[in-house]
């Protein structure tokens, strides 16, 4: 089956579950990396009160009126990088999830799975807190949150999801930092994992495409993941000679170029919340190979994808959150609005 055929079929679901029947003017947040604080001696403490105060404020601002939250998406690291994977973690960040008055949309960072290897994160298996969190957060077609949102799942890979509101269509990619658990040392660390997963967020890629292309009321689309493909591409310092992004950032370009829809990638994993275009036809890229020499950015990019954006989120001491505005006669589809939580 192609994927457009593929993409179809989605498509009749959706519209069959209702999902397709939504406002054309209508708001949601994005969040992500956090909570990393407070923590003591390597553990995450609990209540995280700035979390807290985050979470009342996107609640405060929920609802269904066009200028209100409709859903919020978390896109990952919901523990500090050098703190410990126990399971307390998991079930906390659960119940924080489900502590949204509107649907709560959550996909994996690599701080709670890829770098549970480490001594001071408990030295736990990756593979073994991966199946974990999988079976903690992603055990249905539902969202989380507290008025909750029906998605279509990948097969095999529960925490992909996609969702259509209005003229955009939204699409999960379980793609953390790390280098996307591609090239790791940490023992017992084969590339399996990544290869098979890395090629099931091609496919999810593809799929949503193919529904945006079939369905002319579709403007927009959404991605979201926690890493941040563009400026840690190839991390420097940390052994890699390979991209663990460099088939997604190929077929992102691709796909922004010929679809003809405004397109944004929502990330994280650097900490600094910025709105930018970075993607062009050099960069991010390979200009060697065997090891990977990543392009710089052009100083004035004469060939840059104007129909893209990439929104980094509000991350660890900086607990805030941004309000991204739809509406369907606007030409660019989607505004930004950072917003900050009184008393963080």
């Amino acid at each position: 089956m192609t994927s457009r055929m593929v993409g179809n079929c989605l498509l009749t679901a959706l519209l069959a579950t209702g999902l397709a029947s939504a406002d054309d003017r209508y708001s949601f947040a994005v969040i992500g990396d956090m909570p990393y604080n407070p923590s003591a001696n390597g553990v995450q403490v609990y209540p995280a009160d700035a979390y807290l105060r985050l979470i009342t404020a996107i609640n405060n601002e929920s609802g269904d009126d066009e200028d209100e939250v409709n859903f919020t998406v978390h896109i990952g690291d919901i523990k500090g990088g050098a703190t410990r994977c126990d399971n307390n973690v998991y079930t906390q960040n659960l119940t924080y999830f489900n502590s949204f008055n509107r649907a709560l949309i959550y996909t994996p960072g690599d701080n709670e799975w890829t770098d549970c290897h480490r001594a001071n994160n408990g030295a736990y298996v990756p593979l073994e807190r991966l199946a974990f969190l999988r079976s903690t957060f992603f055990t249905n077609n539902q969202s989380l949150g507290i008025n909750k949102r029906t998605l279509t799942k990948q097969a095999g890979y529960p925490e992909n999801s996609i969702w259509k509101k209005g003229p955009v269509l939204f699409v999960t990619l379980h793609q953390p930092g790390s280098n996307n658990n591609h090239q790791q040392v940490y023992t017992g660390f084969t590339e399996d994992e990544y290869n098979a997963r890395n090629a099931a967020n091609m496919t999810w890629l593809n799929t949503a495409f193919a529904m945006a292309a079939a369905d002319n009321d579709i403007k927009g689309v959404a991605i979201f993941s926690q890493a941040n493909p563009f400026e840690r591409f190839l991390e420097s310092g940390q052994g890699y000679t390979e991209s663990g992004y460099d088939a997604f950032i190929a077929n992102l370009r691709s796909k922004a170029l010929t679809s003809g829809k405004r397109v944004v990638y929502f990330g994280g994993d650097t900490h600094y919340m910025r709105l930018d275009q970075p993607l062009t036809g050099a960069y991010p890229a390979c200009v060697t190979t065997n090891p990977c020499v990543p392009a710089a950015v052009p100083a004035s990019p004469t060939d840059r994808v104007n129909n893209f954006s990439r929104v980094e989120v509000f991350a660890q001491n900086d607990v805030h959150w941004i309000k991204v505005e739809v509406d369907e006669d606007d030409p660019g589809i989607f505004k930004f609005n950072p917003r900050r939580v009184p008393g963080n």
